[in-house]
């Protein structure tokens, strides 16, 4: 290390390796601001690769027709399911006909949410005040399922009837909990 008269010190070491030590954690851009919502989302009891998708999700960073459009990858934003909006985050897995008829099939609480927000971390908090635990697990599950459901759509051009696509997130949550119970009492 060198201090501004270019000289090794073990005092400008020592003052480069506090400040090092005193550097905050790489964290989300509002972490501080909505800890309480981040903390949820790593708490929910569901695969790490929900919980990863709905960060990405909630951060915005998942790439949408409308982000890479944004980012100049030269692609239409229109949603391609619908061919109404452009193909948001909150609108792929929330407003899309596509994702209404699959959160249709939920009974209980989910299907009764507003539809209005156009932010889908706004949503995500919306979710969080007004659905239990358990339905909020219920909901990040389904909301992963219409993702990977909307990539066979686009690179496998299959459509998997809503059904099906509930089914699977509904079978997933129940086998990974079932599993983490069973892992917990051993």
């Amino acid at each position: 290390m060198e201090n501004r008269a270019q000289k090794f010190s073990v005092r400008s070491a020592y003052k480069v390796a506090v400040r090092l030590k005193n550097q905050p954690k790489a964290e989300h851009s509002a972490a501080r601001l909505h800890a309480w919502t981040w903390k949820e989302i790593w708490s929910l009891n569901v695969p790490p690769k929900i919980r990863t998708f709905i960060w990405r999700a909630c951060s915005n960073c998942l790439p949408t027709r409308d982000n890479l459009h944004r980012r100049r990858v030269r692609v239409e934003p229109t949603c391609e399911l619908c061919k109404q909006e452009p193909e948001t985050t909150t609108h792929i897995l929330w407003t899309c006909p596509f994702a209404r008829n699959v959160w249709a099939l939920i009974k209980g609480k989910i299907q009764k949410c507003s539809n209005g927000d156009s932010d889908f971390f706004l949503l995500f908090k919306q979710m969080q005040t007004k659905l239990s635990k358990q339905e909020l697990e219920t909901w990040a599950v389904t909301a992963s399922a219409l993702w990977n459901a909307r990539n066979k759509v686009y690179f496998e051009q299959f459509q998997p009837q809503p059904h099906i696509i509930w089914e699977g997130a509904r079978v997933l949550l129940e086998e990974y909990q079932s599993f983490m119970e069973a892992q917990r009492i051993a």
